[in-house]
C-alpha cells in the first residue's frame, strides 16, 4: 500500500468508528431525546481524535501478530 492509502484508510477507519460508538454510547447515556445531537457530537469529536492515531498504529502491530501465528 501506499502512504497516501494508508492514509486515507486510517482516517477512514477512525471516523466510521468513532461515529458508529458515539452513536451507541450516547443512544445509551442520554437517550433519544433533546440532548442526543450535542451530546452525539461532543462525544464523537473526542472520540475521533482519540481514534486517529490508534488507526496508524494497531493495524501494523495485528499484522505483525498474525504472522507470526502463521495466520
Amino acid at each position: 500500500m501506499s502512504v497516501r492509502q494508508i492514509l486515507f484508510f486510517g482516517v477512514c477507519m477512525a471516523i466510521i468508528m468513532s461515529l458508529c460508538m458515539s452513536v451507541a454510547m450516547a443512544a445509551i447515556n442520554v437517550g433519544l431525546n433533546s440532548h442526543f445531537w450535542a451530546a452525539w457530537l461532543s462525544g464523537w469529536g473526542i472520540g475521533f481524535i482519540v481514534s486517529l492515531p490508534f488507526s496508524f498504529f494497531i493495524p501494523p502491530l495485528i499484522q505483525k501478530v498474525m504472522k507470526k501465528l502463521n495466520i
